[in-house]
């Protein structure tokens, strides 16, 4: 998932949880105490959901790029082995 999928990813569910919490109050017959306190918590559970998904996408992203690094070196190390044959092999042919 890129980072820009998973911010628009986040956004949304942000977004989305405030607009639920919201029409939430609107229809609730509580009390205000009652209500600000559901509303905490309400909003503490949307933000440890979104600190949970935030921590799973950038384990994702740093594994990716760790992955990519890695391909990186490979390939690296391919293209100086075959310059290296390239190279020697015009050498021993003068």
């Amino acid at each position: 998932m890129s980072d820009q999928k998973c911010g628009d990813w986040a956004k949304g569910l942000l977004i989305g949880g405030l607009v639920g919490v919201i029409i939430g109050l609107l229809y609730a017959p509580k009390s205000g105490k009652e209500t600000r306190d559901e509303l905490s918590e309400k909003a503490k559970d949307v933000a440890s959901k979104l600190k949970d998904e935030y921590d799973v996408a950038l384990d994702k992203s740093k594994s990716a790029y760790e992955n990519l690094l890695k391909k990186l070196k490979e390939v690296e190390a391919k293209a100086e082995k075959k310059a290296q044959e390239m190279g020697g092999g015009s050498a021993s042919q003068s």
